[in-house]
């Protein structure tokens, strides 16, 4: 009797061991056009004996009593199909699994729950957040595991899909969306259950990683960070953590910013590798974390080793100023301020030229008098660095004393290591027509020269000067403004008799004539002007005051020349005009 007792009791508990263990379990029931097909979860070997069958039991509506509907022997069995289970339209039907099994020849049996067709609405799969691996760079999307018996797989998607059925709960996307250091990326994913139906998602269910960007103010010697909030969290961010690496170590906590605060400032130290990111976190789930992508300066001085100078100034039709500086430096501008008396100075230009030298010419400028320039230099700060001396132009003056030709110039003073010497240079001109170009006729370490001339060269010619200061080291060089001197005047007029068909004009012929201020009147024998003359190269075109061809007959002419040295002639004759 007592051995009786103790094996219903063996048994009972078995049986409540069982149905809370191995009982089988509906896991999702698919509607597939007219049947249903039914999932369940495998039945687990039952320790009291062994399995015999499932039985499985369906009713079309509420109202009508449960039917057994199919027995299944195979214990690996999981779905099983209700054929036309929805003819001729779908029906509400409603499911229960028994499974039976022999425990010391008695047979059990323990139920599944009772699942309806339409019950299997799969809750959505949310990402818990996005994140940027600071290592790899890439995004990682994280998310909690769905534990609905139905659930299967989720995709994930930005705007378009990215991957399809993932069984994990996290994915790292090597930049398959978009680069998060130019901007955030966003993601969602979409449930799909057992019955391969995807629960879609809504906008609001969208993550955006958090986008880092930052410049460093050389001037004030700040990095200045600023991010995109974190998107994607339904309850508020806790703040902002700011992380920072010095020289390529490790990261390190620098400080902590309220959910409202997108940008922070911090000084910085010359000469240093840094680094940063920005941390979200979640003010519910302090796990839920959201780090930006990484941003990295070299912070170092600024450059301020302009060596600005003025090379060389020198004249070519108008003053050119050649300026040099060190391009590697921190130079944004350069003022050039000039002055014609070496006092009063204005600014004249603003260059911001980057590449040295700098060759800038003064239209204003032609040489003929003497001009000082000095430059002044500002940083990309807007603060003045650098200042040049005072620089100016070679002013060559002359005159010309008992055959010889005195001239004189001021030092030039630009180059620091001075002027290893002056090349005198002449050229010789007939009528403002050079037959002999420019050549070396002397050189000198002073400011003065005096070139020897010979009468005879200066009787029919022009002689013409400049002046080249050649720098010591560098082999700079400046040309100075051209100075003359002019021969004697020598003037004759041709033949007074002049054949219409053979000549149209009639003028005076010589060197060194300043034909610009010389003049001759015509007049006919009874005195009257016939014509007056004013430009010497044309001379008289045979007409008269109404440009009217002139008579055949003789005219008297009167003519005031001036030499280019400016002695003055006057010569007066007469001119007869035939056929």
């Amino acid at each position: 009797m007592i051995k009786k007792i103790y094996i219903l009791l063996l048994i009972s508990l078995w049986v409540n061991t069982a149905e809370a263990q191995y009982c089988s379990k509906i896991r999702r029931i698919c509607r597939d056009n007219l049947n249903n097909t039914i999932f369940w979860s495998i039945n687990l070997s039952v320790p009291c004996g062994t399995f015999k069958e499932y039985k499985l039991f369906g009713r079309d509506k509420p109202s009508s009593p449960y039917m057994l509907i199919a027995s299944i022997t195979d214990e690996n069995t999981t779905d099983w199909s209700h054929l036309n289970a929805n003819v001729p339209s779908n029906k509400n039907w409603d499911y229960y699994i028994e499974t039976v099994y022999s425990c010391l020849s008695i047979d059990q049996s323990c139920y599944s729950d009772t699942q309806n067709v339409a019950d299997f609405s799969l809750p959505k799969s949310k990402i818990a957040y996005v994140t940027i691996d600071i290592d790899s760079e890439f995004p990682v999307i994280v998310w909690e595991k769905n534990n609905y018996p139905s659930f299967w797989y989720v995709d994930l998607f930005n705007d378009n899909p990215i991957k399809t059925s993932i069984t994990d709960t996290f994915y790292i996307d090597k930049i398959s969306s978009g680069d998060p250091k130019a901007s955030p990326v966003k993601y969602v994913i979409a449930a799909v259950d057992s019955c391969t139906k995807r629960w879609d998602y809504l906008p609001e269910d969208f993550h955006y990683t958090i986008n880092l960007k930052g410049a460093i103010d050389t001037c004030k010697n700040i990095i200045n960070l600023n991010w995109t909030k974190y998107i994607g969290w339904t309850d508020s961010i806790k703040y902002y953590y700011i992380y920072k690496m010095l020289n390529k170590s490790n990261y390190y906590l620098i400080d902590s910013v309220s959910n409202s605060t997108t940008n922070y400032s911090i000084k910085t130290t010359i000469n240093e590798i840094v680094d940063y990111y920005v941390s979200a976190v979640n003010s519910k789930y302090v796990n839920y974390r959201s780090s930006s992508n990484n941003i990295s300066f070299i912070t170092s001085n600024r450059n301020s080793n302009q060596n600005l100078k003025i090379n060389y100034i020198t004249l070519d039709n108008n003053i050119n100023i050649n300026i040099g500086f060190n391009t590697y430096s921190d130079l944004s501008e350069i003022n050039i301020l000039k002055s014609t008396d070496a006092v009063n100075y204005s600014l004249y230009k603003v260059l911001n030229n980057t590449t040295s030298p700098i060759n800038f010419i003064d239209l204003i400028e032609q040489g003929n008098r003497r001009v000082y320039y000095y430059l002044v230099s500002k940083n990309s700060c807007g603060i003045y660095t650098d200042t040049t001396a005072v620089s100016t132009n070679i002013l060559l003056e002359n005159i010309q004393d008992k055959g010889e030709s005195k001239l004189w110039w001021n030092n030039y003073f630009t180059w620091n290591n001075g002027v290893e010497k002056y090349i005198i240079y002449r050229e010789t001109r007939v009528n403002d027509m050079t037959t002999k170009p420019f050549s070396p006729k002397g050189f000198t370490v002073d400011s003065n020269y005096i070139d020897n001339v010979e009468a005879e060269d200066l009787s029919k010619e022009k002689l013409c000067y400049k002046l080249v200061a050649i720098e010591n080291i560098t082999g700079f060089t400046s040309s100075s403004n051209s100075v003359c001197i002019f021969g004697g005047l020598v003037v004759y007029f041709p033949n007074g008799v002049i054949s219409r068909s053979n000549s149209t004009s009639f003028k005076p012929v010589g060197v060194f004539i300043d034909y610009s201020k010389s003049k001759m009147n015509i007049y006919n024998r009874w005195g009257l002007l016939v014509k007056e003359i004013n430009d010497l190269n044309i001379g008289w075109d045979l007409t008269d005051l109404n440009d009217n061809f002139a008579e055949s007959e003789t005219y008297i002419y009167e003519a005031n020349i001036i030499g280019l040295d400016g002695k003055e002639v006057n010569k007066k004759g007469t001119v007869t005009i035939i056929r």
